[in-house]
């Protein structure tokens, strides 16, 4: 018994599974679309917030050159080893630590972003008054932060298959508990940024079936998903049985697809 437990395959790295299946399959189109936005130039200094497995990130230093600067910040050790790795030789600082509370001087950056990372912190005013604190005057904020579950078909069944187990006030999803456009704006504006315009933009999720979005989003994000994760394996099964049955106008020829809308946002010092 012993043996055949040593010779189970290690549990993978969330942080590999996000950055192998999450970014392609969720991430991915969205920061190219932030950074085509932003068009850092050449020599510019950018920081990037939550950087996670640097989806973000790496699409710079083609934009900001070798006379650029560039950082990823991120709490999650584990996040910020898959982004080492997957951008091994890269000219990327990577650097843990807190959005509330950065180890960075004042003015130090011309752009900051946060991808989906600013629903997750716990003090969302401080996070952008330190992202306000470095940045040099004038430069600029692109936030992006998901729009509530119930605009998205793959996460609401997710809660609704969920809430079976838990009630329906506990299933709901941390990943989309910064939704409101009202409260976006007032949070941005109230850390004293200026020219705030805030866009609603749809791009689509796409996963090879049901199972497998259930499965990669579960061992991608654990620490992200609350209850979802803690589920039994018979639990999971039955989930993602009724995921199929709700899902199943979703799929085409190529798996699962479905419309996921967000809020983008763009500030400046």
């Amino acid at each position: 018994m012993a043996d055949a437990a040593a010779a189970a395959p290690a549990a993978p790295n969330p942080g590999e599974v996000y950055e192998r299946e999450m970014v392609p399959g969720l991430f991915g189109p969205w920061a190219a679309d932030l950074v085509e936005r932003a068009a850092p130039a050449a020599g510019a200094r950018v920081l990037d917030v939550a950087c996670g497995t640097g989806v973000v990130t790496r699409l710079l230093p083609p934009r900001v050159g070798p006379t650029g600067r560039i950082v990823g910040l991120d709490l999650n050790p584990g996040m910020l080893a898959a982004a080492r790795a997957s951008a091994a030789g890269v000219p990327i600082e990577w650097l843990e630590g807190s959005a509330q509370a950065m180890p960075l001087p004042d003015g130090a950056f011309d752009f900051v972003f946060c991808q989906q990372g600013l629903q997750f912190f716990p003090d969302k005013a401080a996070a952008l008054r330190e992202m306000h604190r470095v940045l040099a005057p004038g430069g600029r904020l692109f936030v992006a932060v998901w729009k509530s579950s119930a605009h998205c078909p793959g996460f609401a069944a997710m809660e609704r298959a969920l809430a079976k187990y838990v009630g329906a006030d506990a299933a709901k999803l941390p990943p989309f508990s910064f939704g409101d456009r009202a409260a976006l704006r007032g949070v941005i504006a109230g850390a004293g940024f200026r020219d705030l315009v805030i866009r609603a933009e749809v791009k689509m999720t796409r996963f090879p079936s049901p199972e497998a979005f259930f499965r990669t989003i579960t061992a991608g994000a654990p620490g992200m998903l609350g209850l979802l994760a803690q589920l039994t394996e018979p639990q999971r099964r039955e989930l993602i049985s009724e995921i199929n049955e709700t899902l199943a106008p979703h799929l085409d020829d190529t798996g699962l697809a479905f419309p996921q809308p967000a809020h983008v946002a763009s500030a400046r010092k």
